[in-house]
């Protein structure tokens, strides 16, 4: 009997970008021994895609389509693991190229039973390089290439395979944060961190990396600011409410008369940090594309005491480490539109086969 694997790719409003994906996906080696579907969650689209994608057809696998209205990418992918059929679930984004045997190489570690959980490589496009680039920046951009073969960095979800089983302890993923929640950012981090905590063994996949082709604003200095802030909140979130982080670990205050290390206080010396970093390099902040690493640490540093501040003022959302969330905006699944017809969300138990 063959083994169901899931393509989730969660989008909103890039329907020209997930065409171009989804030609890729069209194109993936289906190996003896794996059937596979993809699943494609509409997170509130209202440039045509939910339309395009009820009539797409691929050679090589079944496409379903499921709305989430509700806004986050949080949500999204909650929603696409309850809609999502497979033992085998992958994530990717709707901006990337996938090589014809990307779902045969992230599959197999599982197949074989030597891991539970698989992070594969990335690099990003070639039209988007840029001589200004450092590790840094690509990294930004969701790109490994930069990175040495020793290092073993939790996956991420632009190229990320894992067992259902997982799903029994790590069951969803937090709608505060990712792109389009209230802090923005770094939803997978949180998810990865919780399978580790959890005890699952993870391998990495270095053989079939996926192509980011990002849209070119995000290499604009602008765009490098707005993720230092959606970074920084999102920092700030889990480490108040995942790792438990007391005051003392965001300001360093070990005494209670050290007043120059009052939350306050220190928000304040970040800022002026920050201003008086940028009166020293004028020429920085007319820079149309890029960032300099620093100025991108000092907002995400300014960001994290200012989230905090915010976060302290609310019950801690998860038991430390925990893997299941407590309060808070919950992942809890409503009824979802699969399809074009309304669907109830459906337990996570491993399907038969």
């Amino acid at each position: 009997m063959s083994t169901l694997a899931s393509i989730l790719i969660c989008t909103c409003d890039r329907l020209p970008d997930l065409r171009e994906t989804l030609a890729s996906v069209g194109a993936l080696t289906v190996p003896p021994g794996l059937t596979a579907e993809l699943v494609v969650v509409d997170n509130g689209s209202s440039d045509g895609t939910a339309a395009w994608v009820r009539g797409a057809r691929l050679p090589n696998m079944a496409v379903r389509l499921v709305e989430e209205p509700r806004p986050g990418v949080g949500f999204a992918r909650t929603t696409a693991l309850r809609a999502a059929r497979g033992k085998i679930l992958l994530f990717t984004d709707d901006d990337v190229r996938l090589p014809a045997n990307w779902l045969a190489a992230m599959c197999a570690p599982i197949l074989a039973g030597e891991a539970d959980v698989v992070g594969g490589a990335s690099v990003l496009a070639e039209h988007l390089q840029r001589p200004w680039m450092t590790g840094f920046h690509r990294a930004a951009l969701s790109s490994s290439e930069d990175r040495s073969p020793e290092e073993r960095p939790g996956p991420i979800t632009i190229s990320m395979a894992f067992h259902r089983r997982v799903l029994a302890r790590v069951p969803a993923f937090d709608p505060e944060l990712g792109p389009g929640s209230r802090c923005g950012a770094i939803e997978d981090v949180l998810f990865t961190s919780q399978l580790k905590e959890a005890g699952f063994r993870f391998a990495r996949v270095t053989a079939a990396p996926v192509a980011h082709h990002a849209d070119a604003s995000r290499l604009t200095r602008r765009a490098f600011l707005s993720a230092a802030r959606r970074r920084g909140r999102s920092m700030a979130y889990i480490r108040y409410h995942w790792h438990h982080w007391a005051e003392a670990q965001f300001t360093h205050r070990k005494r209670r008369w050290e007043v120059w290390r009052h939350p306050y206080a220190v928000l304040v010396k970040r800022w002026l940090h920050l201003w008086l970093w940028r009166m020293r390099h004028p020429g920085e902040l007319r820079r149309s594309e890029g960032i300099v690493p620093e100025e991108f640490a000092l907002v995400n540093l300014w960001w994290q005491m200012r989230q905090y501040l915010v976060e302290r003022k609310r019950p801690r959302n998860y038991e430390r480490h925990g893997l299941v969330k407590r309060r808070g905006l919950l992942p809890d699944a409503a009824a979802q539109r699969v399809g074009g017809r309304a669907e109830a969300s459906r337990p996570v138990s491993a399907p038969e086969g």
